[in-house]
């Protein structure tokens, strides 16, 4: 869930708004533990994250919030090994299929050197480790909450009516003559009084059938409503389990159907979705421990000032 400190709550290391071209007089706009914050820094930061979406008081509070994450880092003696900056590194360039050559020049085209990324990648991942020792460790989804969700949203979990169908198919040519319709009309009504009569509608798809699933006895599988051509699923739909239709014309040519299961609407068990609904739950707890940690508890051991 958390591959950056910021990555669970966008507040916290958002990319940031570029300035504008119009010079600005320097001055301090805010300190932490009486470190000033200027707004050149503030600029910099913005211009280095490069997005137009946030305002100057939200990339003032990220850097903020960085520069607290970064005291935190040092107090905990969090140390990040070489080791782990080139897995990172190597991933990158292995998603983005870039040889050395192809992602520092990807990088100089963004103003940037090898060593102030391997910097900026170091930072991320000490920032990441000190939110998981701070977050994680306070998050836990117990069976009670995982039913209580289940009931409180069960019509998530609702399962529409299905059925599995054979089907002995006898195909039709565009263009083709009302006399050659009316044969094969004919032929399908007679291997469907075979059917009702008790032959067994495996071998008559074998014998019969030019459709999908022949070989099969005709199986063409389950369906919930929508999946099928509008002609087969209204026939299908009004069948009970074993129950052969009538012969179904559509504009390829005629079906006889056979339902072999019908599955009423319900609900998936919970045993199917307790997995996603504990990681549902898990991260909701993860983004909202984040978020009152960086909001609460981290500046309530540091003294922040904003000026402007």
């Amino acid at each position: 869930m958390i591959r950056g400190a910021w990555a669970v709550a966008a507040l916290a290391l958002a990319a940031a708004l570029r300035p504008s071209g119009a010079e600005v007089v320097d001055r301090i706009v805010a300190t932490v533990d009486g470190e000033p914050i200027t707004l050149r820094e503030v600029e910099r930061y913005a211009a280095d994250r490069g997005s137009p979406n946030l305002s100057h008081e939200q990339i003032l509070q990220a850097l903020i919030t960085d520069k607290l994450l970064e005291r935190e880092v040092k107090a905990e003696g969090i140390v990040v090994r070489d080791d782990d900056i080139d897995a990172y590194v190597a991933e990158i360039k292995s998603r983005n299929h870039l040889d050395d050559g192809a992602f520092t020049h990807a990088l100089a085209a963004q103003g940037m050197t090898l060593e102030a990324y391997r910097a900026r990648v170091k930072s991320e991942i000490e920032k990441t480790q000190l939110v998981s020792r701070e977050i994680r460790g306070h998050v836990t989804v117990s069976p009670q909450e995982i039913e209580r969700y289940y009931q409180a949203h069960l019509t998530d979990y609702e399962t529409g009516a299905r059925v599995t169908v054979r089907d002995i198919f006898f195909p039709l040519d565009a263009g083709t003559d009302a006399g050659l319709e009316e044969h094969m009309r004919a032929k399908a009504e007679e291997v469907r009084a075979l059917a009702v009569d008790g032959r067994s509608f495996e071998d008559l798809a074998r014998q019969f059938s030019e459709g999908p699933g022949a070989d099969k006895g005709g199986l063409l599988g389950t369906f919930a409503r929508g999946e099928m051509d509008p002609p087969l699923e209204e026939a299908a739909f009004k069948l009970a389990p074993k129950e052969v239709s009538p012969v179904v014309r559509t504009s390829k040519g005629f079906h006889i159907l056979r339902a072999d299961a019908v599955t009423a609407p319900g609900h998936r068990p919970l045993d199917d979705v307790r997995d996603d609904i504990r990681e549902s739950l898990y991260n909701q707890q993860l983004e909202s421990r984040f978020s009152d940690w960086l909001s609460r508890e981290l500046r309530e051991r540091h003294h922040v000032e904003v000026l402007d």
